[in-house]
């Protein structure tokens, strides 16, 4: 009898009956959203961990990285649910690393529905970078990273460790797009990605993933317009999350056509002068400038001087490319929103400050020239 009793408190014990096999999931790794003749369509990238050994390199380069499937719906669920009938595996989103949205999803205004649906799946974390595109999403959906790299470390998977490098476009996650749409001045600033094909095989050009500028989205509007290659080079100087870029020059009287200089870090701070009217910004930034061609000490002071001009003309540039389309591109409503809540009620407008060209009443730039392990503060 004793040994029934020590039986019976273990048919009691909870067991995994709801658990899912691992090998019995598809697993989404990036996914891309359209919106065409009033239906969503969705592609969806799946995974195959099998074929990636150590998350550096397939075990097969011959393998098949990843698949994509497409499905459309009058909603958003319903071309879900279209996708799913075509499944053979649940499909699992908790190891969802990248979002792109189309133009036509950005114009409709759809971004913001479309993440708010996205993060009620349970699985799914708020890590995830997002993109938006011109480019067919076909086409960057079945892009593979260089030398057949394993997918988990591409450029739109792993975006961080290509801008320790080279810090022009600053990666954003779903977290922070809620964020910036949801603060003063309501405009998120979203990589853009696009198709390249600067690489090549023995065999054919190798497409790959190129982050050329930014497109801005507001709470309310939708997509103001997108900054591209020249527009958007003033953005780098105006965080302080830079962490390495390059500035090349045209000055006269030197020995080569153009000097390039590295930026190693970047200090910004901005400050919103109340006593005028209307509103203007002081912008200061300090640039730690790493010099690798060899100069003399005029050449020195002049290149110093020409860096201090271009970064200021770069800064000037993007901002007024912003304020042609209407958009805050340096976020200097939130400045006074932080700082000066009740001057900023009196004279926001659907949570933005009104910006002009002549906004920016003071903008200057300071350079610090580093040689070697040692930084020296540039004689003025």
């Amino acid at each position: 009898m004793k040994k029934y009793l020590f039986f019976l408190p273990l048919l009691l014990l909870a067991g995994c009956w709801d658990t899912n096999q691992p090998e019995r999931m598809y697993y989404l790794h990036g996914i891309a959203f359209d919106f065409v003749d009033g239906e969503y369509e969705i592609y969806a990238q799946i995974i195959d961990f099998t074929n990636i050994a150590k998350s550096e390199q397939p075990s097969n380069s011959d393998a098949i990285q990843i698949e994509v499937g497409i499905a459309r719906g009058r909603t958003f669920n319903e071309a879900f649910f279209n996708l799913y009938k075509t499944m053979d595996e649940r499909l699992f989103f908790g190891h969802l690393t990248y979002v792109i949205f189309s133009e036509n999803v950005a114009k409709e205004n759809k971004i913001r529905n479309i993440i708010n649906t996205l993060i009620k799946y349970r699985e799914l974390r708020y890590n995830a970078w997002v993109y938006v595109t011109k480019t067919p999403l076909e086409e960057l959906m079945l892009t593979s990273p260089i030398l057949n790299k394993a997918i988990t470390l591409s450029k739109l998977s792993d975006p961080l460790n290509s801008y320790s490098q080279s810090s022009l476009i600053e990666p954003m996650n779903i977290r922070e797009v809620l964020l910036y749409l949801d603060e003063p001045s309501h405009e998120a600033i979203i990589p853009y990605v696009e198709d390249s094909k600067n690489w090549i095989t023995k065999k054919e050009k190798d497409t790959v993933y190129s982050v050329t500028g930014v497109g801005i989205v507001s709470e309310n509007e939708g997509l103001l317009g997108f900054l591209l290659e020249q527009d958007v080079k003033g953005m780098q100087f105006m965080t302080s999350d830079t962490r390495r870029s390059e500035l090349t020059l045209q000055i006269e009287g030197f020995g080569d056509p153009a000097v390039t200089v590295v930026i190693e870090n970047v200090d910004t701070k901005i400050r919103a002068v109340i006593s005028e009217n209307p509103i203007q910004f002081d912008i200061d930034v300090k640039l730690i400038v790493q010099i690798t061609e060899t100069i003399d000490k005029a050449q020195n002071k002049k290149l110093i001087e020409n860096i201090e001009k271009s970064v200021k003309e770069e800064i000037k540039r993007t901002y007024e490319a912003g304020i042609k389309i209407q958009a805050d591109v340096y976020r200097l409503s939130e400045t006074v929103y932080r700082n000066h809540l009740r001057e900023w009620k009196n004279i926001e407008q659907e949570g933005k400050v009104p910006l002009t060209e002549n906004s920016i009443r003071n903008l200057n730039v300071e350079v610090v020239q580093t040689i070697g392990k040692r930084t020296i503060e540039i004689p003025r």
